[in-house]
């Protein structure tokens, strides 16, 4: 009788454990990857987080069946050294990718170096057939140096060799013309661009269904799906989509308490972005319906993110760029049937976190290179509570003319905490929020609780210092 007890205890044992244990991944079963990233997406803009008066019914669909994270931030809320995060879980200063790829800053060696080992480069080599639709913008456009950025060539077309192990290609560099856009074609030549006139999040999801459809046997793929809008031209939006806000004055949709009335070209283009984010979120509703038409929905894992946030307003300020919540905080939420159990999480998911993490998920964690600087949060995800939480994400706002200047800082649980240096490295401006209390923001309260900036000043410190922030270095030489 003691042998049969000890027999089932160590039985009971052996299935708890395995309750815990990573599910099983071969060669032959390994998921399929969606990563859908609309630009200039704020969390804000989500219905289900009760803030700005939107309607995103497929996106609330999606975050009841994942795993939510409404702490991830845009580390440096800017298009391209968002994407070179993203791609190589490395930060800018590792990257070199410190703010827009464009003809002004191609001076400073702005562009994502054919030499880094990019996530898709990594699946590739697994045997996963890669496709990227959409906005790339990560590499330096032909033309003249220019030192004004507002006078640059932005678009940029990416030949072959610096594709990363992506096979499908159907991609510009960056191109806002939402209702004509344009599409370099897998070996088309600089020269061979392909123009279509279709609203363009309508048109890459015909061409995300024609790929998915055209995958064969047992081979993975992985589709990153990167729309242009709700990102500006805020107008260029169809009427159908318009007519979901009729009846709503600017007023009523600007219900942020920090848009002052001044912010004129909120309230002219509110109505157009919200318009935007419905029209995004229909055509993913319909890319989610072909995905369970397909029965691709229990072995693919979908990812929904930003590459930043918008202003619309708040602050007087539209776009992207500062540390306020509007402009750093974005959308995360990443789905995979009967593995990751839907839930609203808080870690301080920071963008070079997200490629050793799905690395992590589909067991090639012994794949992730070693100069990453994320952290892989698979245990997290398949449901281990108990994994170290870092107090904070960083903010950085970098100047690649100067390595001592810009903005740094972090948003941590209950304050936002950023130093300003000017190109000679001196601090000219300390900012402090208790977001908690002032969740708006309006207050600036670093002058009167100097002891709480001194403290998070050598916290950052001690951050940027584990990441080789070109800051450190002007400190150690004081």
């Amino acid at each position: 009788m003691l042998a049969m007890r000890i027999s089932l205890i160590l039985l009971l044992v052996a299935l708890l454990a395995g309750c815990n244990q990573k599910p099983e991944i071969t060669a032959q079963n390994r998921p399929n990857l969606l990563f859908i990233i609309p630009d200039q997406f704020r969390t804000h803009a989500l219905g289900f987080m009760k803030q700005d008066p939107v309607q995103t019914p497929n996106l609330d669909r999606l975050a009841e069946e994942s795993m939510v994270f409404v702490n991830a931030i845009s580390n440096r809320p800017l298009c391209s050294p968002y994407r070179a995060m993203l791609m190589t879980g490395k930060y800018p200063f590792k990257t070199g990718v410190l703010t827009n790829c464009n003809t002004s800053s191609r001076k400073y060696g702005n562009y994502l170096r054919s030499t880094e080992t990019t996530i898709t480069d990594v699946l590739s080599e697994n045997g996963y057939n890669c496709g990227y639709i959409g906005k790339w913008h990560l590499d330096a456009p032909a033309g003249p140096d220019v030192d004004d950025w507002r006078k640059s060539i932005w678009d940029a077309y990416t030949p072959p060799e610096a594709r990363h192990g992506i096979d499908f290609w159907y991609s510009y560099g960056t191109f806002d013309q939402h209702f004509n856009p344009h599409y370099w074609i897998n070996d088309a030549s600089r020269e061979d661009t392909t123009f279509i006139n279709e609203w363009s999040p309508r048109h890459e999801v015909e061409v995300a269904r024609e790929f998915i459809n055209n995958q064969t046997g047992d081979q993975p793929w992985v589709l990153f799906l990167s729309m242009n809008p709700p990102h500006p031209p805020y107008q260029l939006v169809p009427d159908e989509y318009l007519s979901d806000y009729e009846g709503k004055s600017a007023a009523e949709l600007l219900n942020r308490q920090n848009v002052p009335e001044t912010a004129e070209a909120a309230y002219k283009h509110v109505k157009n972005y919200f318009a935007a984010v419905t029209g995004v979120d229909d055509q993913i509703g319909q890319l989610m319906e072909f995905l369970e038409e397909k029965k691709l929905n229990e072995n693919t894992i979908v990812v929904f993110t930003s590459d930043h946030g918008e202003l619309m307003g708040s602050h007087g300020l539209m776009q992207k760029g500062p540390w306020y919540e509007e402009s750093v905080r974005i959308p995360f939420m990443i789905r995979w049937p009967e593995k990751i159990a839907p839930a609203i999480d808080s870690l301080h998911l920071a963008v070079p976190d997200v490629m050793p993490t799905l690395l992590g998920l589909i067991d090639l964690e012994d794949q992730i290179p070693a100069d990453v600087q994320g952290i892989n949060y698979q245990n997290l995800l398949l449901g281990d509570g108990k994994i170290a939480r870092p107090d904070f994400n960083l903010y950085l706002n970098p100047r690649p003319e100067s390595a001592l200047g810009g903005f740094r800082g972090f948003r941590s649980n209950q304050y936002t905490f950023v130093l300003e240096r000017n190109n000679e490295g001196k601090v000219v401006d300390k900012i402090l929020y208790d977001n908690l209390n002032d969740p708006y923001q309006l207050k600036n309260v670093a002058a009167s609780n100097p002891d709480l900036v001194n403290r998070f000043s050598k916290q950052l410190m001690k951050r940027l210092t584990e990441i080789d922030d070109f800051w450190v270095e002007y400190d150690r030489s004081l």
